[in-house]
């Protein structure tokens, strides 16, 4: 492979981006001027990644209750990217005549393979987490008075993530860039929701290890070094309660879920006839569970003093665990597998299978650009298994 990933999560500032099942954050010193929203329960979401107003009605019609549009991105103190009225008005509009006015909306930042912007671009000062989430509000606001009938954005996605260019300063969070992104939180999750959707390796349930820098190697293809180690379990350890939605990425390039899945999460078949396996039906559902009670049960995270934090258990209460899938584009062609493939089905199964009372939020996707590639229709097929559960699937 090339020595620089092929990511799906590019920036598409202009563009819809995640439909997903969200509501609200808010902000410490702020006084609220709004309610703060409520996440649907159970959520099934998706990034919209340059998806058509028909695409997006039509994820809506199969289950999905949440809108994350990306991208935009921080610099300077202010919001910039390609979102306007003009881009968000016209789908919002057409859900309201659908009756889906009930529908959030996210924005998203980041990407994979954006400048870390948000830190080192304010000239003489530091960049300021209160300063962009004014500038949020201002650009919110401009929202609500351009779309008749938009509430505004119920909150904002951290989606931060790394870039093609190896030793390139955004392959790692610099500490001002972690302090921007806990304030701008901070000074929002009163009124707004807040979600982080960090690729598996960023928030890995899995290994204790912590670093800031994006250059590990994975495990089941060691010469991709673009891997994180837990960068973003600091970031949630330092507030827990500020953050509504934890979203993994378990469809990261070569990620441990996608070890687990094809390789049965052992090295030794690394090069093995057989391997890697195609991941069936019982292997995916098994997979999934896991993860979702990895993330709540909690796990262990070996920080070393990083920010003054101390080596903790990192526990995500099931309501704020969200698994991040990708859709039809991921579809394994053997011998590649380089993107985890999990179908709704047994996806949804896995969740069903979970004690009522401690099942997690629900799922997100990417993307709803791509939604119908190789006849896969995630959404449908995720919606179909968890109202299987029937009327006990409500999250308390």
């Amino acid at each position: 492979m090339a020595s620089a990933p092929i990511r799906r999560r590019v920036l598409l500032a202009t563009l819809p981006c995640l439909v997903v099942f969200l509501s609200g954050c808010g902000g410490a010193g702020h006084k609220p001027a709004r309610s703060k929203p409520v996440l649907p329960s159970p959520m099934i979401a998706g990034y919209t990644s340059g998806a058509s107003q028909e695409k997006i009605t039509t994820v809506v019609t199969q289950g999905a209750n949440v809108i994350f549009w990306s991208f935009m991105n921080l610099k300077g103190n202010q919001l910039v990217g390609g979102l306007t009225p003009e881009s968000v008005g016209p789908t919002f509009q057409a859900l309201a005549q659908m009756g889906r006015s009930d529908v959030l909306h996210f924005v998203s930042f980041g990407g994979w393979g954006p400048d870390h912007s948000l830190a080192g671009t304010c000239g003489s000062s530091p960049c300021s987490g209160e300063a962009y989430a004014a500038a949020f509000r201002v650009w919110n606001d401009n929202f609500t008075s351009h779309i008749p009938g938009f509430p505004g954005f119920a909150g904002i996605d951290w989606d931060i993530e790394g870039t093609d260019t190896l030793d390139s300063p955004s392959n790692e969070f610099s500490m001002e860039a972690y302090e921007v992104m806990l304030n701008m939180t901070k000074a929002l999750n009163d009124d707004f929701l807040v979600s982080m959707v960090p690729p598996q390796s960023y928030f890995n349930c899995q290994t204790s290890g912590f670093d800031s820098t994006l250059r590990h190697a994975s495990e089941s293809m060691p010469n991709f070094t673009y891997a994180g180690l837990n960068a973003y379990t600091a970031l949630f350890a330092k507030c827990p309660s500020c953050f509504d939605m934890v979203m993994v990425q378990l469809y990261e390039s070569y990620s441990t879920a996608g070890f687990d899945l094809y390789w049965d999460g052992n090295a030794s078949n690394v090069g093995k006839s057989g391997y890697p396996r195609e991941g069936s039906t019982e292997n995916m559902q098994s997979v999934i569970k896991q993860n979702l009670e990895c993330l709540s049960d909690g796990f262990n995270v070996n920080f070393n003093g990083f920010w003054d934090l101390e080596n903790q258990k990192v526990v995500v209460p099931a309501s704020q665990v969200v698994i991040a899938l990708a859709n039809g584009w991921a579809v394994p062609e053997a011998p590649h597998f380089k993107a985890a493939y999990f179908a709704g089905g047994p996806s949804g199964d896995a969740w069903c299978s979970q004690k009522p009372t401690a099942r997690a939020r629900g799922f997100v996707y990417w993307d709803i650009g791509d939604y119908s590639l190789h006849n896969v229709s995630l959404v449908e097929d995720l919606a179909g298994a968890m109202g299987s559960c029937g009327s006990d699937s409500i999250i308390v």
